[in-house]
């Protein structure tokens, strides 16, 4: 029997799947701010953590940018730095308050807004016990997990009774950058940390994690690496080549499929990947592993705009490559945003044709359409 739906997408697919990729779009990297988690940043971190300076955030505020992004659904999660500066028990318990009241706002809008936990590392017998609660108490879609805590890697032998847990729950686990657990002192120093330090520590764990097989030993944990995977993609050919250099030249066996592993993972897209990190990750993995991500509050929202305009209009992807990217790929992991955004799980066909795009969402579509132009003018 043809419906109206399957009338709808024989006439006008390209339309359909516009209004999908850019009105439906799901954010897996944007950050919350809580009262909690700022007295941390004054006690711990003094006036500019990172040499960057702490944005406001509001719920108000989120939702009101997320309408102008075209975002209908955002993983909220604690963003640089994490609470390992406090003493263990300290940290445990602010994590724990911090994640009630991350629970508390995804409770006003549920609709809106899901959470990445996070966990008080590198304490690994109260970080079980606080993803546990996170899980069962809390209704967490995931984690919010940093690339080191107190110098200690993701991917280090001492986090293998949670990585366990983890896999055995199919745990979510979205990867942010922190500061390196060490930096040469006097080198680039005047650099805010995010500028670079983010991108060398993310491709450092990255590659930490493939030495020590944590994707082939926890197959049940889907990971998601922030702004394109940072430098991860430039690196795989000279890694896989070493691997097959060195495979037969060690004592001991290290697992080294650099571009298989990144089979394996997701890449957000914030940051600003286009044209060169879109288009040499896009070597290495398909547009099923693409997320998208705003970074917001900590870019700008006229960077916000300009990004996630360029993703739109970028002649990198195809139309149904977009629609993965920032609605069908996170659909399928996470089964529920069907029908929060009456999406089907798994052609990606079902559309809005009973909700057609509001005078609002035409006029941001252009916002964003014009401001990434200016950008790329300016950066080009």
């Amino acid at each position: 029997m043809t419906t109206a739906q399957d009338n709808l997408t024989e006439q006008a697919p390209e339309r359909v799947e516009k209004t999908m990729a850019y009105t439906k779009k799901i954010d897996f990297h944007s950050h919350f701010l809580t009262d909690t988690y700022c007295r941390y940043l004054d006690e711990y971190e003094g006036e500019a953590p990172d040499d960057f300076p702490t944005p406001k955030w509001s719920e108000e505020g989120q939702l009101k940018l997320m309408d102008q992004l075209g975002i209908a659904f955002s993983f909220l999660s604690i963003s640089s730095p994490n609470l390992s500066k406090a003493e263990k028990d300290t940290e445990a318990a602010l994590v724990h308050t911090i994640n009630t009241e991350g629970a508390a706002i995804v409770r006003n809008h549920p609709d809106r807004f899901g959470l990445f936990a996070g966990l008080p590392l590198p304490h690994v017998e109260e970080a079980i016990r606080e993803a546990r609660f996170a899980v069962e108490e809390l209704g967490a879609d995931g984690f919010g997990l940093s690339t080191n805590y107190a110098g200690v890697y993701l991917g280090d032998p001492q986090y293998d009774p949670l990585m366990e847990y983890l896999d055995s729950i199919g745990a979510v686990i979205a990867i942010h950058p922190v500061k390196p657990g060490r930096l040469p002192k006097g080198v680039n120093g005047e650099l805010p940390i995010p500028a670079m330090e983010f991108l060398v520590d993310t491709t450092r764990t990255y590659t930490y994690m493939v030495t020590h097989d944590i994707f082939e030993r926890y197959p049940r944990i889907k990971w998601i690496f922030p702004h394109a995977g940072a430098f991860i993609s430039i690196l795989s050919d000279r890694m896989y080549g070493f691997a097959m250099q060195f495979r037969n030249r060690l004592s001991y066996p290290v697992p080294m499929d650099f571009k298989a592993d990144m089979r394996r993972v997701y890449f957000d897209m914030a940051g600003f990947p286009i044209n060169k990190q879109l288009h040499d990750l896009l070597l290495d993995v398909p547009a099923d592993n693409l997320l998208y991500g705003s970074d917001a509050p900590y870019t700008p929202t006229i960077a916000c705009i300009a990004q996630t305009g360029g993703l739109e209009t970028t002649e990198i992807l195809t139309e149904g490559e977009k629609a993965a990217m920032f609605t069908q790929n996170a659909v399928q992991m996470f089964p529920k945003l069907s029908g929060i955004l009456g999406v089907s799980p798994d052609t990606g066909t079902v559309c809005y044709q009973d909700n057609p795009l509001t005078l609002s969402e035409r006029f941001w579509r252009r916002i964003r359409t014009f401001i990434s132009k200016v950008y790329d003018r300016i950066f080009a």
